[in-house]
């Protein structure tokens, strides 16, 4: 039996070193490798508190219990598990022994053993533990992770990312720690008996600032404001801006996985009849996981902590947005550098990065430029002899342009530059191979071939259609002479050098022929191109035919889109339009397509070939304006807010006048974001406007609109209405074109126009809109319109929900629960449904969290479900019939197996159609038949969920599952009462239900041992005997020994009798017998008519946080008086208390039940040849009797160390004080948990599997005991 132990979840640890004889600590048993340790108890109120006082301010907190290896070669010791409560220790120790014991006895060196027993630890952690900090490499964090999950509870899952130290301010000043993880916000702390806890959820977070301490001296502080107004502010925090860019990064990655969730529809792009993604039951398990050719002893990598990867993906992300790449690019090689351009004597003094793909340079000085250069445009690299520099690199690109990097840094740091840029290039041969066909669709390739005006076969629709404005005021021909030069001096399209002259050749307008290339270079489509090619024509190709929600939007608004442009009037243009659209919606079905898209795709195509257009709007919706065409627009509107802002700050006078006339900004101008002006302008000027958005980025949209404001200024303040306010806009708009000056007397200022003017304004006058404040203030209020985002939408869904008889209160407590238990799931999953409609669904997962968020007794304790559990068949749990080797090894876990097939029928109840997932209107209706339902309606949900076989009856198995199903619902209650009631529901049940009549036989076959009799009978001699009714049971047994005598051989002493295997008679209970059942229960009639019900807490959310410091004083004083009152009544016990233990046997009596007391006929002894057939009812009662006597006679032990453990998350302040001395006794009986690993069917199945092994007898139909002991042996007298 010990070999099949498994190891305790979540116990041992990756080795670490520490002192075996510290004084903290007391040794419990001990081994010569292995010693099993226990925090020391003091009945010092105040040592207790001085002492968590320093384990909080140092960090130094420990979980009572440990096991530790003892070094043979060091007098360290090697910590190896740990543990909160003393039967999860135990468990770790008993497998240790087990395990371990014989291994190292055959073991002689002490350096083997070591290694021996660290190789299995180290295998045994980061098996086990996968995907959780237990097997970082940081000794640190595995520390302070351990910690932050014991203090609040929280799932081995859940990943750490930093802790610090601060004070936290509510009635007083708290110094404690704050832990950050993937998903909260936490501080702990413990000073002289005052315990605080604070459990924030990053997602419930509205709003951080930054904030100077309260007396305002130093910047270290952060204020914390929740979505429901609270506010939670802490100081000293001595990395506060670095605590700050962790929040702001958590929080954003936490609301881009609320908005997928809270999304109106579900993915648009979606195809119709895309239905492969199954939704996989939580409650089956992976058969070839239970694969035992598998070593438990196979290596794993520990991983890196999850802050290292958070700073990477942040800094990858910067890198990024420099220099325009794909986000497949991540830094890996930078140094201090300076650049020479060819023969040049300039030099450019920057930084240089390498990923892997490109190399880039940056120069911030007077002489600017940026250059990100393909590894696969590079021809040579030579190592240069430099005098300036130790490192010099002499590149040739594919353009013959040559380009030298001097390297200034350390020897070591330019050497692996230096073999990382070699690396890297050999990676590059095969994209080199496609550069030469992909620059022949470069029109900057032919003007410098000095073929201009030849066009692509696939280009943009301007070729074809001409392009919009006249070519001679636009200058076309003096701006393609200047760009010329520019790629003769500084490269073109994949290999150019973005120098200081090239912001000002974008702002006076691109030449026509040119302006789809360098859009493509600017907004960095071009490399995504050169990148992927083909996969543009991929996508049409494979997605062929089918249809989507997006497709259909598609196809409405393609004559919609520029109508006054000729192309979009003819086929040519609509179906290029339509595939670009259809490309984009098949790459990322998420987002699909919204409207507006259609708006500023025609005006890309006009200067681009689908596959430039195809590319670029995946730059634009993604990285330049991301949330902008989502379901929900959040992007849109989060500019939209930041505008509204900076109205405020540069025009104030404005902006209030807006707000006093209840103008929204909004209406005039989220159009203009939405379509980059492309509606609101002339396209001659709309395009100018796309010039600069594509190299500047977002901050122009905020720039021109502003300087939009600031021009017509006047006449807003004139406006007292949205219309007045539209009628200006659209005024000045139609009048882009004309002189800004038409009365100076100057000619070159005649010659401005209003275009001119509002460029200049844009620019000069709101320099200071910079990218880093439009990317800081997009980080400030996006908390805010995400959750106003939320609110809109909780607002619209419940609007179209049936709410039943639920209040409004009540609809929004199941809302938000059921989008939390989605929000936590899908970040574990990291998946969504793909079915029609039912994207925002739970599945058998998530339906488990959020069934134990609004009733404690579906709180299942661990989310994996043990290899040795039961096996759904047909998606359903079936019970496990008598002589089944699943049986769990303890009854936690057995509850655990039958908690979640518990809930897997009631998650099969809601399903109606079948469909494996629950609509948030399926949950409703589900929870509205219990809750608001009648007694009879409740006691016919239970007979159907436990019908496993649908036939209207509820046979053996059934009922004893059911009897299961009681009691892990009433697991949590007082054992004295529900015991007892589910005792009698299977006596009754068993008692009153249909017998089937017997049909079955048994069978006896007697053999001749002697080989020669054999052969001369030809056959053995077969006895049968119809067993008919279970009160003939003398008749019965006189009947088989005349039969057996008359017919047996005469060598009767020699042979073998062999029973075969009794065939039982089945019993059928139905509906309405189960109602009488039910009814004759006080409890379960309770249970039945307002205990279930009742146990769904809508109005009463379970919440981890409580009072605050009024409530951390009124404990402290009760602690002290229950102190008081507890020593003064144990002297008084003491002295009174007798001096002989109570009798066991008498106790064990006494917790039986009246109607389990009573004395019993005996079973007397038979002899061999005897068969005695025992009703089932009464073998069902005796084993029900046997169990409620050994449950019962240890619930109030079990129930005060569950109680135990779970103190510390349900209080955040309480006294500590005498808590170690408290709990001596209760962590002594704690193991004794386990001794009731047999429950109620495990009892059942022993006597039955006895009773047909051995046999038995009975004389009576109401078969009772006189005690346990009595129960558990048929053959007792």
């Amino acid at each position: 039996m010990a070999a099949h132990l498994k190891p305790p979840h979540h116990v041992f640890i990756l080795p670490t070193p520490c002192d075996q004889y510290n004084p903290l600590f007391d040794t419990v048993q001990s081994t010569e490798n292995f010693v099993l340790q226990r925090t020391k108890a003091s009945k010092s109120q105040f040592l207790n508190s001085f002492l968590g006082t320093i384990q909080n301010v140092f960090d130094t907190k420990q979980a009572p219990f440990r096991i530790l290896f003892r070094r043979q070669l060091n007098a360290q010791a090697l910590m190896i598990a740990e543990a909160e409560a003393q039967k999860n220790i135990d468990h770790a120790w008993t497998w240790i022994q087990d395990n371990f014991v014989l291994g190292l006895q055959v073991l002689d060196d002490a350096q083997e053993k070591e290694e021996w027993v660290l190789t299995k630890i180290r295998s045994l952690v980061t098996r086990a533990d996968k995907g959780t900090d237990d097997i970082t490499s940081d000794e640190k964090v595995r520390s302070a992770s351990r910690a932050f999950r014991q203090t609040f509870n929280v799932l081995p899952s859940e990943r750490l990312v930093s802790y610090y130290s601060c004070s936290f301010h509510g009635k007083m000043m708290n110094q404690g720690w704050m832990y950050i993880s993937e998903n909260y916000l936490c501080f702990y702390s413990f000073m002289l008996g005052m315990e605080t806890k604070i459990f924030l959820e990053l997602k419930d977070i509205g709003d951080l600032q930054k904030e100077k301490s309260k007396r305002g001296v130093f910047a270290d502080a952060i204020r914390v404001v929740m979505k429901d107004g609270r506010e939670y502010f802490f100081s000293n925090l001595f990395h506060r801006d670095e605590t700050y860019d962790i929040l702001v990064q958590l929080t954003t990655l936490t609301m881009e996985r609320l908005l997928r969730n809270t999304a109106l529809e579900h993915a648009p792009g979606q195809s119709n009849g895309d239905d492969s993604e199954s939704v996989k039951d939580v409650f089956s398990v992976d058969v070839d996981s239970l694969d035992g050719n598998e070593s438990p002893y196979s290596p794993a990598p520990t991983t890196r902590p999850l802050r290292l990867g958070l700073e990477e993906q942040k800094r990858d992300n910067q890198f990024q947005l420099r220099f325009n790449l794909p986000t497949s690019e991540h830094l890996m090689e930078e140094s201090s550098a300076t650049m020479v351009h060819g023969d040049k004597t300039d030099m450019f003094h920057g930084r240089i990065y390498m990923s892997e793909s490109f190399l880039c340079f940056i120069c911030t000085e007077a002489n600017p430029c940026v250059l990100a250069l393909p590894l696969f445009t590079i021809r040579r690299v030579e190592r240069m002899n430099s005098r300036s520099a130790m490192y010099a690199l002499n590149i040739l690109t594919w353009h013959q342009m040559r380009l030298v990097f001097r390297l200034n840094g350390p020897r070591t740091q330019c050497e692996k530059f230096c073999s990382t840029l070699k690396t890297n290039l050999k990676l590059q041969v095969r994209a080199m191979r496609s550069l030469k066909p992909f620059l022949a669709t470069c029109f900057s390739e032919a003007l410098l071939a000095d073929r201009p005006d030849v066009a692509e076969k696939d280009s943009g629709l301007g070729w074809t259609f001409e392009f919009p404005g006249d070519p001679k005021k636009l200058k076309n021909k003096s701006k393609t002479k200047l760009w010329l030069q520019y790629f003769k001096d500084n490269g073109r399209n994949l290999t150019m050098n973005k120098a200081a002259t090239f912001p000002k050749l974008i702002r006076v307008g691109l030449p026509n022929k040119l302006r789809g290339e360098v859009w493509e270079a600017c907004s960095g489509s071009l490399y995504l191109r050169a990148m992927n090619p083909g996969e543009y024509a991929k996508l049409l190709k494979d997605n062929e035919g089918k249809m989507s929600l997006s497709l259909e939007e598609i196809e409405k608004d393609l004559n919609r889109s520029l109508p006054e442009y000729e192309a979009y009037q003819a086929n040519q243009g609509i179906n290029r339009l339509r595939n670009v659209l259809s490309a984009y919606a098949w790459k990322n079905p998420d987002l699909g397509y919204c409207q507006a898209m259609n708006i500023v795709t025609s005006a890309i195509l006009i200067y681009q070939s689908e596959e430039q257009a195809f590319w670029t709007l995946n730059v634009l919706c993604d990285r330049l304006l991301p949330g902008y065409y989502s379901t929900s627009m959040y992007g849109a509107l989060l500019d939209q807010t930041i505008l509204e802002h900076l109205l405020e700050k540069t025009m104030p006078i404005l902006s209030k006048h807006l707000k006093k006339v209840d103008v929204q900004l909004s209406v005039a101008c989220l159009p203009w974001f939405l379509s980059l002006f492309i509606n609101s302008m002339p396209l001659v000027y709309a395009f100018r406007v796309l010039d600069c958005f594509f190299f500047e980025g977002p901050k122009v949209l905020f720039q021109i609109s502003l300087a939009i404001m600031k021009v017509n200024g006047d006449e807003l303040l004139a406006s007292k209405d949205d219309g007045a306010f539209m009628d200006v806009l659209k005024k000045y708009f139609s009048t882009l074109d004309e002189s800004a000056f038409p009365n100076s007397t100057n000619p070159k200022a005649r010659a401005l126009t209003k275009f001119n003017e509002l460029m200049l304004v844009a620019y000069k006058e709101f320099e200071s809109v910079t990218a880093e404040m439009v990317a800081e203030l997009r980080r400030n209020h996006q908390l805010k319109v995400v959750h106003n985002i939320g609110s809109f939408t909780k607002r619209s869904q419940l609007r179209n929900i049936a709410p039943g008889k639920f209040s409004k209160d009540e609809m929004s407590v199941i809302y938000d629960r059921f989008y939390s238990a989605l929000f936590y799931g899908r970040s574990q999953s990291g998946r969504g449904s793909s079915k029609q409609g039912e994207a925002r669904a739970l599945d058998a997962n998530t339906f488990v969290s959020f069934l134990g968020s609004i009733a404690h007794w579906a709180q299942v304790e661990d989310d994996q479900m043990e290899g040795d559990e039961v096996q759904p068949i047909n998606g359903s749990p079936q019970h496990r019939r008598r002589g089944s080797t699943s049986t769990t090894s303890t009854a936690r876990e057995r509850r655990r197996v039958v908690g979640k097939h518990f809930i897997s029928r009631l998650f099969d109840r809601f399903d109606d159609n079948g469909s494996g997932i629950l609509s948030l209107q399926e949950v409703t209706t589900g929870l509205g038949d219990i809750i608001h339902g009648d007694m009879m309606s409740r006691m016919q949900l239970f007979f159907d969920m436990h019908d496993l076989n649908k036939d209207g009856t509820l046979n053996r198995d059934e009922i004893l599952g059911m009897s299961e199903s009681l009691l892990f619902i009433y697991r949590y209650d007082d054992g004295d009462v529900y015991l007892p009631a589910i005792s009698n529901f299977i006596r009754n049940a068993f008692e009153f239900a249909e017998k089937v009549e017997p049909v079955k036989k048994e069978e006896f076959v007697v053999e001749d041992d002697d080989d020669e009799d054999d052969d001369e009978d030809g056959k053995a001699t077969k006895v049968t005997k119809d067993i008919k009714d279970t009160k003939d049971t003398t008749d019965t047994k006189e009947t088989k020994d005349n039969e057996l005598g008359a017919e047996a051989s005469p060598k009767a002493n020699s042979t073998s009798t062999t029973p075969q295997p009794q065939e039982e008679p089945e019993i059928q209970m139905s509906l309405p017998s189960f109602r009488m059942v039910v009814l004759a229960d006080e409890t379960l009639e309770r249970f039945f008519d307002s205990g279930f019900s009742g146990s769904f807490k809508l109005l009463e959310p379970l919440d981890r946080q409580r009072g605050l410091f009024a409530r951390e004083v009124f404990d402290s004083l009760l602690s002290e008086g229950r102190k008081l009152a507890g020593s003064i009544a144990g002297g008084i016990q003491s002295r009174s208390r007798p001096q002989h233990a109570p009798s066991t046997s008498s106790s064990s009596s006494s917790s039986l039940p009246a109607d389990a007391s009573k004395s019993t006929a005996s079973i007397s002894e038979k002899e061999d040849t005897d068969v005695v057939v025992v009703p089932l009812a009464s073998v069902a009662t005796a084993a029900a009797a046997a169990t409620v006597a050994t449950v019962a006679a240890d619930k109030k032990r079990k129930d005060s160390d569950d109680e135990g453990e779970d103190d510390d998350l349900e209080e955040i302040s309480r006294v500590d004080a005498d808590a170690d001395g408290d709990n001596d006794v209760e962590d002594e009986d704690e193991d004794d948990e386990d001794g009731d690993g047999d429950d109620l069917l495990d009892e059942v199945e022993k006597f039955l599997t006895e009773f047909d092994l051995e046999g038995g007898s009975s004389g009576k139909k109401d078969l009772g005991l006189t005690s346990a002991a009595g129960a558990a042996d048929p053959a007792s007298p």
